[in-house]
C-alpha cells in the first residue's frame, strides 16, 4: 500500500451566508481514508462542509458552522459479527468510489479539501 492525496476544490456561489457549492474528486478513491485537510479559503464561521463517498452516499466528515482550516481524522465505530457496536473500537473509513465535498451557508468563494488515503 502507498499513501496518496487528492485535492477537491469547491466553488461556492450565492449570497453571503447562504452560498452553496459542491465538487467531486477527479478520480475514485479505493482504500482507507487517513484524513482530510479543509482549507476554508474565504468562508465565514457559518459554513457547513460535508464530505461523502459512494452510492448510496456514506458521510465521511461533517463540519458545521466552522471556518478554521485544519486536518481532520474521522474514524468509524466497529461492530461485532452480530451487529453490536464494540466499545470504543474505531478504524479508518474504507472508501470505494468518488468523494463529494458539499458546502452550505457560505460566502461566494471556495473551499479546498485534500484527502489523504492509503490505496489498495
Amino acid at each position: 500500500m502507498s499513501i496518496r492525496e487528492t485535492t477537491i476544490t469547491v466553488t461556492v456561489a450565492g449570497s453571503a451566508g447562504a452560498a452553496v457549492g459542491s465538487a467531486v474528486s477527479g478520480a475514485p478513491i479505493h482504500g482507507k481514508i487517513i484524513g482530510f485537510y479543509v482549507d476554508y479559503v474565504t468562508q465565514p464561521a457559518t459554513a457547513d462542509v460535508t464530505i461523502t463517498a459512494g452510492t448510496p452516499a456514506a458521510t465521511l466528515l461533517t463540519l458545521t458552522n466552522a471556518n478554521t482550516d485544519g486536518w481532520f481524522y474521522p474514524r468509524v465505530l466497529l461492530q461485532s459479527t452480530v451487529g453490536a457496536n464494540l466499545s470504543a473500537v474505531y478504524d479508518q473509513l474504507a472508501v470505494n468510489g468518488y468523494v463529494t465535498v458539499a458546502v452550505a451557508q457560505g460566502d461566494a468563494g471556495s473551499v479546498v479539501v485534500t484527502a489523504q488515503y492509503e490505496d489498495d
